[in-house]
């Protein structure tokens, strides 16, 4: 018996097809052999073949017709069941199969405002070097060009220090942005204490271009305190503003994180009233996303590991008055 047993097993692997499976089981959902071959956009007698094959195969009927209800046979309930597991564990391979190959290849679209090209490179380091053969492409822009690709859905996740207020996105918190005002070690304000906003009337403030995040939060900063920006200069990147505030062209808010160890050498932050402006970053996506596998990770990843990272970097600086890049 138990030899018997083993080669129908083998002649049901042989033999069974997933399409007979596939109608079988319509069958069970729609109860009716019509309307099964009509959902799988078959024929009634193309969808009647494929039932008395599996029949044949299994050698007991599938079902039976009352009246005019169709209602399964024992063998063809556990047919049904069979075929439920069968098509379970491929739903479950193809989803294990997309996660390998998400984690594994693929390619990660994260969009950057400028300030954050300091520190994202740094948290996508050592995830990058768990996935090693996954593509990254870095979009850096702007507070407006980086709404602009939003908009556009360009990107799998995005990088602001100011959000916009919106229900059509979701705005996680990632770690603070503390906003500095800086300037030349050689200026005549650096090292002085208790500055005023008054203090600074005859200095030149070095602004970044419109559509700038930094700029905005700037100028919402000194408004609310009824404060007029004095005169001005724009200069279109954050590097061109170190040097230019290095120059001594004029002093500067700048992100913490734009600062290193270098550059911090011979610039100062200065002590005014009302700095350092205390903001967050915050990782920008549409709230009905739906996130590719390996976007899933990064995003994971960065809720976890990666905002830690930055809250060490700016408890440092808390503890030195120097900023750190996570490491």
């Amino acid at each position: 018996m138990a030899k018997q047993s083993t080669q129908i097993n083998r002649k049901l692997h042989r033999v069974i097809t997933f399409r007979q499976m596939e109608v079988l089981h319509a069958v069970a959902e729609t109860h009716g052999v019509g309307s099964a071959a009509e959902k799988l956009s078959l024929t009634q007698p193309s969808a009647s073949m494929q039932l008395r094959k599996l029949s044949d195969h299994l050698g007991s009927p599938l079902y039976e017709v009352l009246g005019r209800k169709l209602k399964l046979t024992d063998s063809g309930a556990l047919a049904v069941a069979a075929t439920r597991d069968i098509f379970a564990r491929l739903e479950q391979l193809e989803l294990d199969l997309n996660a390998l190959a998400g984690l594994h290849a693929g390619t990660l679209r994260i969009g950057i405002v400028t300030s954050a090209e300091y520190f994202v490179p740094h948290i996508l380091g050592p995830f990058c070097k768990t996935y090693p053969n996954i593509d990254v492409h870095l979009a850096v822009g702007n507070h407006r060009e980086m709404m602009k690709r939003l908009d556009e859905n360009l990107d799998d996740l995005y990088f602001f220090a100011d959000p916009p207020a919106s229900e059509q996105y979701e705005a996680l918190s990632v770690g603070a942005n503390k906003l500095l005002l800086i300037a030349s070690a050689k200026h005549p304000l650096a090292g002085r204490k208790a500055l005023k906003l008054s203090d600074l009337e005859n200095e030149t403030l070095l602004l970044r271009e419109d559509g700038s995040g930094s700029r905005r939060m700037l100028e919402q900063h000194l408004a609310a305190q009824d404060y007029v920006i004095p005169k001005h200069r724009v200069i279109a990147s954050n590097e061109g503003i170190k040097h230019a505030v290095l120059a001594q062209l004029g002093i500067a808010v700048v992100s913490a994180h734009t600062l290193d160890h270098g550059a911090s050498d011979d610039l100062v932050q200065l002590n005014v009233e009302g700095f350092p402006i205390d903001s967050q970053w915050y990782l920008l996506s549409h709230r009905d996303k739906k996130f590719s596998v390996l976007a899933q990770a990064f995003r994971d990843f960065l809720l976890d590991e990666g905002g830690q990272m930055l809250s060490e970097g700016l408890a440092y600086w808390e503890q030195h008055r120097q900023p750190r890049l996570p490491r």
